[in-house]
C-alpha cells in the first residue's frame, strides 16, 4: 500500500467537517472520492496537503505519518497538490508559474520537468510567456497539473478539476491525467462529476457529511442504485 487515511477527524471550529475517514490508496491506482458539496472531500485533500490540521487520525504515505506536517515538507515527501479552483499566479507566466513551483528542485531536474509538462500540454509551451490571468479556464487547470508535475510528487491530490471546464475540455483533461497515471503517477481524485470520476478511477468511495458511506470498485459503485440515484442521474 502506498498511502492511508486512518480514522480521521478533521474541524473547523465547532464545526465538525470530517469524521473518522478511513481508505487506502495503493500504488499506480487512480481512487476517487465522490459526494456532494460539503461532504467532506475538499477538506480531506487539504489535510493530507498539510493545509488544514486534523483533529486526529494518521495519513501515512511511504511510512511517514503527514498528519501534522507543514504543507513543503508534504510536497517534499512527494505528494502534490491540484487545489480546487487552479488557484495558479496570475501576475507570473506560464513558465513562471513552473520554475516556482520547482523551487526545491535542482534547475537541471527542473527544465527537464518542465519539458515534461509541455509534452503533455503543448498549448502550455505556446502560452510560455502569456501571464496566467490570461489564460482561458482549461488552460489555467492545464498548469494546475503542470505545476504538480514539477513538483516529482509520486501521489498527485487533484480537487476538483473539471469545475467550470467545458465538457470537451474536461474529456481532454481526464485523458491526460490518465495517461500521467499510466507514466507512474498515483492518482488521489476530489470530483464533482460523479460519472468522469468513476469512469477513470480504478475504485471509489462515497463521502456522506463527512463519512464514508460506500467504496468499491468503480464499476461497481457505478452500477450501484444508491450512487446512480444519488450522483449519476438515474
Amino acid at each position: 500500500m502506498l498511502f492511508s487515511v486512518q480514522d480521521l477527524h478533521v474541524s473547523y471550529g465547532s464545526i465538525r467537517a470530517v469524521h473518522g475517514v478511513s481508505f487506502e490508496v495503493d500504488e499506480g491506482e487512480i481512487v476517487t472520492l465522490i459526494g456532494a458539496n460539503g461532504a467532506g472531500k475538499s477538506t480531506i485533500l487539504n489535510t493530507i496537503a498539510g493545509l488544514q490540521r486534523p483533529d486526529q487520525g494518521e495519513i501515512i504515505y511511504r511510512g511517514a505519518n503527514l498528519a501534522r506536517m507543514d504543507a513543503h515538507n508534504v510536497v517534499k515527501q512527494g505528494v502534490a497538490l491540484v487545489p480546487e479552483g487552479r488557484r495558479i499566479f496570475g501576475n507570473l507566466t506560464v513558465y513562471e508559474n513552473l520554475r516556482l513551483a520547482g523551487f526545491q528542485v535542482s534547475r537541471d531536474d527542473l527544465e527537464a520537468r518542465i519539458k515534461l509538462v509541455y509534452s503533455y500540454f503543448p498549448r502550455l509551451e505556446e502560452r510560455r510567456d502569456q501571464l496566467g490571468d490570461t489564460l482561458s479556464g482549461g488552460e489555467q487547470q492545464m498548469l494546475a497539473v503542470g505545476r504538480a508535475l514539477v513538483t516529482g510528487g509520486r501521489l498527485m491530490l487533484l480537487d476538483e478539476p473539471s469545475m467550470g471546464l467545458a465538457p470537451i475540455l474536461v474529456q481532454h483533461i481526464f485523458e491526460i491525467l490518465a495517461e500521467i497515471n499510466r507514466q507512474g503517477t498515483t492518482i488521489l481524485l476530489v470530483e464533482q462529476n460523479a460519472h468522469m470520476a468513476l469512469k477513470l478511477a480504478n475504485r471509489g468511495y462515497v463521502l456522506e457529511t463527512g463519512s464514508v458511506m460506500l467504496s468499491g470498485p468503480s464499476k461497481e459503485l457505478a452500477e450501484s442504485p444508491e450512487v446512480q440515484r444519488a450522483y449519476l442521474g438515474g
